[in-house]
């Protein structure tokens, strides 16, 4: 049980230190494209001609960059998501069904010496008679 708990942990802390990375990646990106658009915005507007293309050019380089860090952002969350669906398949698979509860199992042994076997037994046979009843009459298709 604890060693799923820290397997969950460690696998949030991991994909919590790159999402960081790829993120700040794309804020550096993002603002350089926005310093050198704005900076196409005034060469243009002092200039007709020039370091205009060089500053978009520039601008487009950062856009690159920060849509590269976005895609490695989406992958490095996607596998994440995969990663916890797998670790919660392995801590659902590691859990007993619920009729081989301890708790449960007791508390029938406890029901049963408290009645007795006979009606233990009668009662028994009343329940799974119930149960045929209702397996025996189908579903109802509408």
């Amino acid at each position: 049980m604890f060693e799923a708990l820290a397997l969950r942990w460690q696998a949030r802390f991991d994909t919590l230190v790159k999402s960081g990375v790829w993120a700040a990646l794309a804020a550096v990106g993002l603002a350089g494209a926005l310093v050198f658009v704005g900076a196409a915005v005034f060469l243009r507007a002092e200039q007709e001609f020039g370091a205009i293309a060089t500053s978009l050019g520039f601008a487009g380089f950062f856009f690159v960059i920060a849509a590269i860090a976005a895609i490695g952002l989406a992958v490095v969350r996607r596998r994440a998501a995969r990663r916890e669906a797998i670790v919660a398949q392995s801590v659902a698979a590691s859990v007993p069904p619920w009729w081989m509860d301890p708790r449960l199992l007791t508390t029938g042994l406890a029901l049963s010496r408290s009645l007795g076997g006979r009606r233990v037994l009668s009662l028994g046979l009343v329940g799974a008679f119930v149960v045929g009843l209702l397996l025996s009459r189908g579903v109802d298709r509408r």
